[in-house]
């Protein structure tokens, strides 16, 4: 009762202002409000007998002073705006802290300041950034616009927060500048930057220019005149020395150093990439033909000492019709080969280099009945493997190309004439890399296979051209291989020559018909490694052993 009684006569003697700075999780209080035997206010700190750890990022140590309050009423409370980030600047050569409202998607501030608990109730702006300057171990000044009292209440609050919360509620901002901190109005500090930029501003029109060669060892001098100019004063003058690929510049100091920050930055090496492209081309055929070809001859007649004894038919001759001039012939031997009257005529085609046949002849004494037989069969197989394998060197960003091949001309008739145009055929690698950050190569490919093919012809007789090509874009890792992509093909196919009827018989079905097969398969790929041949790499397999 009598600590109540106690706590109740301080709180009306300093006219209801209490103060309360404590450390989370219940301790005992760190700082305490005393009263002064002179009629003015002093402020003098008290020990906490145990603190609680700080936050990891406080270096202000576990005990701090407080500051007495001013008799007086309260006054009306004042709004405290919730902890947005203060937004900071450059004056006087510190760093200037002004308090702005939050914004959706800036970063806040990380406080990193000893955490405490405030609770005041028309207290002096002054004493309040007192007690705050012996929390944080800072030195604080104040203006003499800073004026005013503050009511707040505030619990597990780091103390740099805090403060940055009570002038953003005063419209007061602070300049930074190592360990002293200086308070003034916003608009105070606000028109110190203004002077300070038109103070800049009025040093670069009567500071002396100067001229400096700026040498370009990898960049083009033009290419970097648009850049530089974007930071020369109005009394600033660039040009270029193509001669030596150097920039002349004409301007302050300043603006020099500016200038020559920006060339060493961008005028670095470029690295040079490898780009080796792999074009393999496979092609396989398979052909089987199997062809019969069998008929003969049957005659009843007197010349043949065999008549039928009819008044009618006292004579009769049967025989194959399926032979022509061009019908061949091989393998039958007699008699009977220079006419063999195949009566199915469907041979495979067969011959020097190609296939084989068997020819078989049966006839009677007499040569009154005769049977030719020939069979001929016929199987291709080849494969063919091609690999084209164009390289080429370039810069970052720079497109290179190789080609080799062949120009052939064609003929074309016009009203004019005959006109002889020669069209490309050729094996060619187009490409542009470009090295990211990580190591890796993003490239524009363009590869072409393009050959004449004299076996399909136009009306004229000129070959015509089997293109091959691939265009893409593609991020591949430093001496990866990746296929760019591919094409395949396969024509297989089963047709059958035969006679009617008879050729769908089983088993002697195989005399009436003629059976080809065949399976072409065709493909075609592309493989493309990028290799970065940069300057380090190229020392550090030289210092390899």
């Amino acid at each position: 009762m009598r600590r109540r009684a106690g706590r109740a006569a301080g709180r009306e003697r300093w006219g209801g202002v209490a103060l309360l700075t404590a450390v989370l999780g219940g301790a005992p209080p760190v700082f305490g409000l005393q009263a002064a035997p002179a009629p003015g206010l002093s402020v003098s700190p008290t020990e906490s007998a145990s603190t609680p750890p700080t936050s990891a990022g406080d270096a202000y140590g576990p005990s701090g002073p407080a500051a007495g309050m001013p008799p007086g009423g309260p006054p009306p409370a004042a709004g405290v705006p919730g902890g947005a980030p203060p937004a900071s600047g450059a004056s006087g050569g510190g760093s200037l802290i002004l308090p702005q409202p939050a914004r959706p998607g800036v970063p806040k501030k990380r406080y990193i300041g000893r955490r405490i608990d405030l609770d005041f109730r028309g207290a002096d702006i002054h004493n309040i950034l007192r007690l705050l300057s012996d929390v944080g171990q800072v030195n604080i000044v104040t203006s003499d616009d800073v004026k005013g009292e503050v009511t707040i209440k505030m619990k597990n609050v780091p103390w740099d927060q805090a403060l940055d919360v009570i002038l953003r509620a005063k419209l007061l901002g602070q300049v930074r500048e190592g360990n002293l901190i200086r308070v003034a109005p916003m608009a105070v500090l606000e028109k110190e930057i203004e002077q300070d930029i038109a103070r800049q501003r009025a040093m670069n029109d009567v500071l002396p220019t100067e001229t400096r060669l700026i040498g370009i060892s990898y960049a083009d001098a033009h290419a970097i005149q648009d850049r530089v100019r974007d930071l020369l004063s109005p009394r600033g003058r660039v040009s270029v020395d193509d001669r030596t690929n150097q920039l002349i510049v004409s301007d302050v100091t300043r603006n020099l150093q500016l200038v020559e920050d920006l060339v060493r930055n961008l005028d670095t090496q470029t690295s040079q990439v490898i780009i080796e492209a792999r074009i393999v081309e496979a092609t396989s055929n398979f052909t089987r033909q199997l062809g019969v070809q069998w008929g003969g001859s049957g005659f009843r007649d007197a010349t043949h000492a065999n008549p039928t004894g009819l008044a009618f038919p006292y004579n009769i001759a049967a025989g194959g019709g399926a032979t022509d001039a061009l019908t061949p012939r091989g393998g039958l031997n007699g008699v009977g080969a220079a006419s063999p009257d195949f009566a199915v005529n469907l041979p495979a085609p067969v011959g020097t280099g190609s296939g084989g046949a068997l020819g078989l002849m049966l006839g009677s004494i007499n040569g009154a009945f005769n049977l030719n037989l020939r069979l001929s069969a016929l199987e291709t197989t080849g494969q063919v493997r091609i690999l084209s394998s164009p390289r080429i060197s370039t810069l970052d960003n720079v497109e290179a190309s190789i080609n080799q091949g062949v120009s052939i001309p064609i003929s074309i008739v016009s009203a004019q004439g005959i006109q002889t145009v020669f069209v490309e055929a050729n094996l060619g690698l187009t490409v542009k890399p470009h090295v990211t950050h990580e190591g890796t190569v993003v490239m524009t490919i363009h590869v072409t296979r393009n050959e004449p093919d004299f076996v399909n012809t136009g009306a004229r007789g000129d070959p015509t051209i089997r293109r091959k090509d691939a265009k893409t874009v593609m991020l591949v890792q430093d001496g990866e291989t990746a296929v760019i992509g591919g094409i395949y093909q396969r024509n297989s196919g089963l047709s059958y020559s035969k006679v009617p009827f008879f050729g769908d018989l089983p088993f002697i079905g195989f005399f009436f018909r003629n059976r080809k097969e065949n399976d072409d398969r065709e493909e075609f790929l592309v493989f493309i490694t990028p290799r970065i041949a940069s300057a380090a790499k190229r020392s550090a397999a030289a210092l390899a052993p």
